[in-house]
């Protein structure tokens, strides 16, 4: 029999089976799963296809906007597979999987984590230390990983942060002392013996924090409630940074990038800042700001204002873009930056 014989037989047979409740309900669950999978797949696709700036603005119009379903969707599930197991799931596994759709999102994400497919891929164990390298940069040498996709490969590229470094050269003079709350790495290799390292995190009061390390970042929040969950975070002491450094000391200049945690930390520092007025070099992150010091962007602009300081937005090239007490105005050049955080500028009225 030729091939479309054989073809013409198949389809006849699958009619014929079709018209049993039961098979026909099979065929029926299959294809609408098959289905289901392949609009995940075509969304997929049209994200990759029309780019990242117009795959971004389709985020803000419709997912933000988007109350959060806690049931799961086809797309969740795709997206474990994706995000957490690294392939796309074949035809064979689709039908099992999807048919977990509206079940509670929590659990069907837990299955995937837990899941020795997952285990097997190592992320949650990644150090990002097997390629580390020095980095001789024109200044000072840093330790530093291409894995690390935080820091580590812009570093390697040969820079960091160049209008941070830029505001760091104009303000800062021999003889001056400077805190950085948020320190990263490579002090003994340039020699720095007059630097001083509390490893500790930087907080309103004298506390334990729990710390998250991802790539070279770190992030503190609160303890959890959970006992079990306690132990299974890496608690760090936590001082309010008035408690301990020295009142005799005048410092000239606070740099900080904690992750969000900058107004705690500033919090802690108030008496400092009252008696030295230092300029403030800060990161400026809108979105992280909420989930650990609990404030908003335009609240942490206003404590720094009431505190006495003129805002500027440092810019790549070092230059200041000065908004003086103008919340608003630093907001604009935020959203305007496109990305997840800016650099400002906070000096003594």
């Amino acid at each position: 029999m030729g091939y479309l014989g054989k073809r013409n037989m198949r389809a006849l047979a699958r009619n014929a089976a079709r018209r049993l409740p039961i098979v026909g309900g099979l065929f029926d669950r299959r294809e609408a799963a098959l289905a289901e999978r392949d609009r995940a797949l075509a969304a997929n696709a049209a994200v990759v296809s029309i780019g990242p700036e117009r795959a971004a603005a389709l985020a803000e119009q419709n997912l933000l906007r988007a109350e959060h379903n806690k049931a799961a969707t086809p797309e969740d599930i795709f997206y474990c597979f994706r995000l957490l197991l690294g392939r796309t799931p074949n035809p064979e596994e689709w039908p099992g999987h999807s048919s977990r759709v509206g079940e509670d999102l929590e659990n069907v994400v837990s299955s995937y984590v837990t899941s020795r497919e997952f285990a097997e891929r190592g992320l949650l164990n990644k150090t990002y230390r097997d390629q580390v390298e020095l980095v001789r940069l024109p200044r000072f040498s840093v330790f530093a990983s291409k894995d690390d996709l935080a820091i580590g490969q812009h570093v390697v590229g040969g820079s960091y942060e160049p209008g941070i470094a830029a505001i760091l050269d104009r303000y800062v003079k021999p003889g001056m002392s400077v805190v950085d709350i948020g320190a990263n790495i490579s002090r003994r290799v340039n020699n720095f013996d007059q630097v001083l390292v509390i490893q500790a995190a930087a907080g309103r009061e004298t506390g334990v924090l729990a710390l998250n390390v991802s790539h070279s970042n770190g992030m503190t929040g609160e303890l959890p409630s959970n006992v079990d969950a306690i132990f299974a975070t890496r608690p760090v002491p936590c001082f309010a940074l008035d408690a301990i450094l020295p009142k005799d000391k005048h410092f000239n200049l606070v740099k900080i990038d904690t992750e969000g945690a900058e107004l705690n930390a500033l919090i802690g520092l108030s008496e400092t800042m009252d008696r030295d007025r230092p300029v403030i070099v800060s990161e400026f992150s809108p979105g992280m700001l909420p989930g650990i010091s609990h404030c908003s962007g335009p609240e942490y602009l206003r404590f720094l204002i009431a505190k006495g300081y003129r805002i500027g937005v440092i810019e790549q090239d070092g230059s200041e873009n000065s908004f003086g007490d103008d919340v608003d105005g630093v907001m604009d050049a935020y959203s305007r930056s496109g990305v997840d955080h800016i650099d400002i500028l906070a000096t003594p009225a």
